[in-house]
This record gives C-alpha cells, structure tokens and sequence, in this order.
C-alpha cells in the first residue's frame, strides 16, 4: 500500500449538526478515517490535524502556515506517495492556488471537501475523501500541479471556482474543462494542466487589497484603501476590464506611487483585456498604467501579488506571470 499524508483543516467535510440543527466544527482528521474502515485498509495513511476551521475562516497566514507544514514532511519523508488536504468549500480554490504557487514538490496534493456534512446520510464526504486517495495513489498524478477532488471531478487550482453554494457539483473549470474524472474507482486523465508559476515559500506575504466595480462607484475608495498601506490592488471590473471613468484618474495616481493595479473580472470565466477604447475602457485604464490579469480570478490574483510583491520579484515579472497562463519563476 503507498503511503497517504491527510492533513485535516476543517471544513463541512469535518462537521456535524449540533442541538440547533447547525452544522459546526466536530470531526478530526483521525476521526473521519477512524469513520470509515474499509478505506483505512486502501492505503498506508498518515494523519495530521493542522486545524478545525471552517473555511471562512482561512487567511492568507494560515495558507503559508499549510504549505510549509506540507513542504516539510514531504521534504522529511520521500516514502509519501501523495497528500490529501481536507477543507471546507468557500474558500478551497484560494487555498489550493496558494499550495500551487508555493510548493515545487511533483508529488500529487489533493484538496478535497464535502458540500454535505458529516452527520447528513447522503454526505459526499467519504465518496469525496476516497477520490482523493486514488489520485494521491495514481503515479499518473506526479508533476500535475496542486489540484481538487470533488463530485467525482478532478480540476486545476488555478482554473477551478466555485459556483454553487449548496451543490454537491458546486465546482467548474468552466471551457478550460477538468483535468479528469473517477469512475468506477479509476483515475481517469483527459488533459494535463497549463504550466503554473511557481514561486516558493515566502517569509512573509505583502498587503494587497480588492476593490469590486459597481455602477455609479464614487471617487475615493481606491485611494482610501492606498492610505491604508498596501504594497498592489486588485480591481474586479466590468466585462473585458472596463471601470466608470471617473475612478481612471485614481489608478493613475496609485500606479505612480510605485503600487501595481492589476484588473479582474465580475465574469467567472473568460479573459480581461484592453480592447475597448471609450473612457474608462480597457485601453483607458491600461494608459493609466493598469494591468490585466488574463482569466485569473480577482481572489487567486491577490495571492499571487502577494506572495510575489513580498519576494521582491521585479514588476515587469510580476506584470509578464498575470499576462499570461504561467510558466515557472526562475
């Protein structure tokens, strides 16, 4: 049997209904394999309870906290085969993204949860749990990228989101399409992933803030949120990357006092770009010294800018990694 790392983080994966009928924190990670006997004897597991959170309340902090937990038993013990991480919905795809980013170990990590907690009889926990044991087995894994096991479905970190708030097939990659499938206890594969950045481990992560476009928003909440300190922004505007034309002069103010704006999307999938040429268009918002961040979502980009503006990577870098779908940082 090959041996499966299971860090335990929390999640619905790991609660029960209490007296109220509300779902809270409940279940360790020893707990939920010591729940379900007949896949403890499918591999050689090893169990680590690193919290009992719900997602929400997840942080960049504790994110870095995760990775170098992971990067050092991998690096501790080379007979692990592959690492299960347990984790509550809301937040996974920036969890998952931020291990993408960070750990350079080929060995498969598999980010797993349940939309149904543990005291429901139709949880999708165990099915969930156990998927994410064959693709932690499967050799094929190796050099796939951080990646999320749901519903049966295998995705990218950095393509998948979620888009349900109930469903148990609450996650898409959207046209990009998953990366496989489990069916009938094998690991299917239908494409590997994009090339991802990959930057390491930083000593600390730089402040970046997010703003949401929304029609008729007032002058000054960027520059609010500059005085506050923070080292780059992130803009979640309209469509292809287009903003109400009176917040243009703001972002070139910002830019000029060496903070980077990078411009997301409301839209869940499809590219940003500066194709449009009226005030406070795409073009508009590039002469003012913006950046757009391709298909990357407003939350993975935050992450990527702060763990890059921390490491002191060089701007253009910084500016060439969100152009495009990522190669790996020298």
């Amino acid at each position: 049997m090959g041996k499966v790392l299971l860090i335990a983080t929390g999640g619905t994966i790991a609660m029960r209904k209490d007296a109220r009928g509300k779902a809270v924190p409940a279940v360790s990670g020893h707990d939920l394999l010591a729940s379900l006997p007949a896949l403890v004897q499918e591999a050689d597991w090893e169990v680590f309870d690193f919290s009992n959170l719900a997602s929400c309340n997840m942080s960049p902090e504790r994110m870095l906290e995760l990775a170098g937990e992971i990067e050092h038993r991998l690096l501790a013990e080379p007979d692990i085969q592959g690492v299960v991480v347990t984790h509550g919905t809301d937040t996974l795809e920036e969890t998952a993204y931020f291990l993408d980013l960070t750990i350079r170990d080929s060995r498969p990590i598999i980010l797993t949860a349940s939309q149904r907690d543990a005291s429901e009889r139709d949880s999708d926990g165990p099915r969930n749990l156990r998927g994410a044991m064959l693709i932690a087995l499967d050799r094929h894994a190796w050099g796939r990228g951080v990646i999320i096991a749901l519903n049966e479905e295998i995705h990218a970190a950095r393509d998948v989101r979620k888009l349900h708030t109930s469903s148990v097939d609450a996650f898409s990659s959207g046209e990009i399409g998953a990366l496989g499938n489990i069916d009938n206890g094998d690991v299917i594969w239908h494409r590997r992933p994009e090339p991802t950045v990959k930057l390491g481990l930083p000593e600390h992560l730089a402040h970046v803030g997010i703003i949401k476009a929304y029609t008729g928003m007032p002058v000054g909440q960027i520059e609010m949120l500059i005085k506050q300190g923070l080292s780059g922004l992130v803009i979640e505007a309209f469509g292809r990357g287009n903003l109400p034309p009176q917040v243009v002069p703001e972002i070139e103010r910002t830019v000029s006092q060496g903070v980077p704006v990078v411009i997301t999307s409301r839209c869940l999938f499809g590219r940003t770009a500066p194709v449009y040429g009226y005030p406070g268009g795409g073009a508009d918002l590039e002469r003012a010294g913006a950046w757009f961040a391709s298909d990357l979502s407003t939350e993975k980009v935050r992450l990527l800018m702060a763990i890059a503006l921390a490491q002191g990577i060089p701007m253009a870098q910084i500016k060439s990694m969100l152009a495009g779908r990522g190669a790996a940082c020298p």
